[in-house]
């Protein structure tokens, strides 16, 4: 951190996958950290998490009341777990409630988990598709084939689902409230999140591209998506900066030009890659925070 003194960050959606990781990445790098979820376990709460629905203002204010930054993760993490409705409705609500108080506290920062479904994941047509995200396709879930690859920032907005869209909407609310207010924000389009414990199953895909085609067969090591938040609380930023957080490789053993001119014959690769490198373009996230991902499968 610029200031040894350790700063005092809350950490929404704390007890979830990612979070919980997040959690200690920030307490081991010097953070007092104040963690927050909508449901809590009552070892979580004698561990110090606050229970508090976000979706409601005044428990958001409340919780961050205190902090001097937020990293927000908490919310209905993809499609098909509520009706679509419910999802677009929560999400959205939680996102500027945690925006608002942010800027009503006076924090010095947001950073927040936007998606890789801003990007136009999920990729592909088709019943496959739409069984995967819980959607039905046609209205919701039946998304079309990326537009170019390396897909990166450019390529946004394209959601395919309410999910997604719950997402392009909360990033522009923090755009907006970044503007009126000048404190920075950074939206995290985070790939689909694994640990060491999910590398076991990877093997399952390899037969049939077209299982992981979806979101160009990327993903996101959980210690890497830690790191790249506290990057986010400490780059030099300023607005509202979106960016993607994936691997450096995609989940595949088969070279990522192959896979795409198989998969997508029709969609051009804009520059090389890597033998095995991903599809989800890391180069502004890498620029604008620094961010280098340490974890692959393939070291499993």
């Amino acid at each position: 951190m610029a200031n040894s003194t350790p700063r005092r960050i809350c950490v929404t959606g704390a007890t979830g996958r990612a979070g919980r990781v997040v959690v200690r990445h920030l307490a081991e790098h010097g953070y007092d950290v104040v963690a927050t979820d909508a449901v809590v376990a009552a070892h979580e709460a004698r561990a110090g998490v606050i229970q508090a629905d976000l979706t409601d203002f005044g428990q958001a204010a409340e919780v961050l009341h205190g902090t001097a930054a937020v990293v927000h993760l908490a919310s209905i993490p993809a499609p098909g777990r509520m009706t679509p409705a419910i999802t677009f409705s929560a999400n959205v609500a939680m996102n500027f409630n945690v925006f608002h108080a942010a800027a009503s506290l006076g924090l010095s920062r947001v950073v927040w988990t936007s998606g890789e479904s801003t990007l136009g994941v999920p990729f592909g047509t088709g019943k496959r598709t739409a069984q995967r995200t819980g959607e039905r396709a046609g209205l919701d879930g039946g998304g079309t084939p990326p537009r170019y690859a390396p897909v990166d920032e450019a390529h946004y907005p394209a959601p395919g689902t309410t999910y997604a869209l719950s997402k392009v909407t909360g990033e522009a609310i923090a755009e907006q409230i970044a503007r009126w207010t000048g404190i920075p924000f950074v939206g995290l389009r985070v790939s689909s999140i694994m640990d060491p414990g999910d590398y076991e199953r990877i093997s399952l895909c390899w037969p049939d591209p077209h299982e992981r085609k979806w979101n160009l067969w990327s993903y996101v090591d959980v210690r890497d998506v830690a790191a790249a938040c506290r990057l986010g609380l400490e780059a030099e930023v300023t607005g509202s900066e979106n960016v993607i957080i994936a691997a450096a490789d995609t989940v595949m053993k088969r070279p990522s030009a192959q896979l795409l001119a198989e998969v997508f014959p029709g969609v051009p690769l804009t520059r090389e890659v890597g033998e095995f490198g991903t599809l989800l373009a890391i180069d502004r996230a890498r620029q604008v925070l620094g961010y280098l991902p340490r974890y692959s499968w393939r070291d499993y």
